[in-house]
């Protein structure tokens, strides 16, 4: 027979309340009976005679008590759940004990311990004890909690896998995500809750396109005169239109893409950044776009823009900022020029994280950031990021070219 109503409705309020806590509470597990029986849906005289009836039943058992007025004797005003009753109302609905939750979650945290990370493994075993230190104090560390151990083990494990290989940049975020076990849209879906863990584990914030990865988007966004010219000798010309959208199979099935700019500024800030200099690129002589790591369908843009127009890039001034340039430069033949990008000491440091600290030897004898190394290498020095992040320098204070 199933607990009634309101017993389920005690069992969900305990267990929001105490149910994952190992130490036992100084006092015993009360509530408003008539609010109780409320929240239960019991709100009817009949539905509320039939729940005295079974709570002064299991009273009798020894399970409940049920506080009384202290005259009328037949008004219950409070119920109270005994501290030994506790495991009987958590057994009643299947739960395990909070003993036994925070052990198994324990064992999890070990068990990753014990198995180390072959590129951070003192990051890795830091994490670790970081997490085993809380467990066993009662405490949870966001994104990690011990009350849920299989989900623990998956962001563990999730978190693992993704950090313990260098990605091939622009690797389609959903392909990844297939290939270390998940569903095609699995980092996706919990992308926030697996940043948060990556930034524990490197201790800075670590969005998942810092690892390389590209969203798949299906289009280029652009500010500026810009015309489609296609094989069977259509054209079609978005210059009259503020802001375009050119899908990934548009840009693939274009023979090439014109221009009345004079130049192509691309930016790593989509939501702040970008906005500002468009709606400050009056003259329309800058086509702006946007873009961090390269999609195929930037790469599309890049090769069917004509090879003589310069490319400016805007990007942050951190590790991974100058990894974008990087690989950008990797995906054109043209000169990408480094646009408003210094090293700029910050208020409060900015430490370099393990991640930042493993990249920089590849960007310091990379031949091609050789014009912008002094700025790289001031990272190195200081071993600090400094102010990199763009918007931190407000909009352009001109309209037009150069914007400043």
């Amino acid at each position: 027979m199933n607990p009634p109503a309101w017993l389920a409705e005690l069992h969900r309020q305990w267990h929001a309340a105490r149910g994952r806590r190992t130490a036992e509470s100084s006092r015993e597990f009360t509530r408003n009976w008539i609010l109780l029986l409320e929240n239960s849906g019991a709100s009817s005289a009949e539905d509320q005679a039939a729940a005295t009836r079974e709570a002064e039943a299991l009273e009798k058992s020894g399970h409940i008590v049920l506080n009384r007025h202290r005259y009328r004797k037949y008004l219950i005003e409070r119920l109270t759940l005994p501290h030994a009753a506790e495991p009987w109302l958590r057994d009643l609905f299947g739960g395990a004990s909070s003993h036994v939750v925070q052990t198994t979650s324990l064992e999890i945290v070990m068990d990753f311990f014990n198995r180390g990370h072959p590129r951070f493994p003192e990051e890795w075993a830091t994490l670790c004890q970081s997490l085993r230190s809380a467990f066993t104090a009662d405490r949870s560390l966001r994104p990690f909690n011990w009350s849920h151990p299989e989900t623990l083990r998956r962001l563990l494990e999730t978190v693992r896998n993704l950090s313990e290989r260098e990605w091939p940049t622009g690797t389609p975020i959903r392909a990844a995500s297939v290939e270390i076990g998940l569903d095609s849209k699995g980092l996706e879906r919990h992308q926030q809750t697996i940043e948060s863990g990556l930034a524990r584990l490197f201790g800075s914030a670590t969005p998942l396109k810092s690892l390389g990865f590209v969203s798949g988007e299906s289009h280029v966004e652009l500010h500026g005169p810009v015309c489609l010219h296609f094989p069977d000798g259509s054209v079609h010309d978005f210059a009259g239109l503020t802001n375009v959208l050119v899908s990934a199979a548009d840009l693939a099935r274009c023979a090439a893409v014109s221009t009345a700019a004079e130049r192509l500024l691309s930016i790593e800030n989509r939501k702040t950044t970008y906005r500002q200099y468009a709606a400050a690129n009056h003259d329309r002589r800058t086509l702006i776009t946007t873009t961090s790591f390269p999609t195929p369908a930037f790469r599309d843009l890049l090769d069917k823009l004509p090879p003589s127009l310069p490319h400016h890039h805007f990007g942050d001034t951190d590790p991974a900022g100058w990894h974008i340039l990087l690989k950008l430069r990797e995906a054109t033949p043209r000169h990408v020029e480094a646009y408003h990008m210094q090293w700029r000491p910050a208020s409060a440091p900015s430490p370099l994280t393990p991640y930042d600290r493993q990249l920089l030897p590849k960007l310091l004898n990379s031949p091609l950031l050789a014009d912008v190394r002094p700025e790289i290498a001031a990272i190195a020095r200081c071993h600090d990021r400094g102010d990199f992040e763009q918007e931190t320098l407000g909009p352009p204070a001109a309209d037009g070219w150069p914007f400043r």
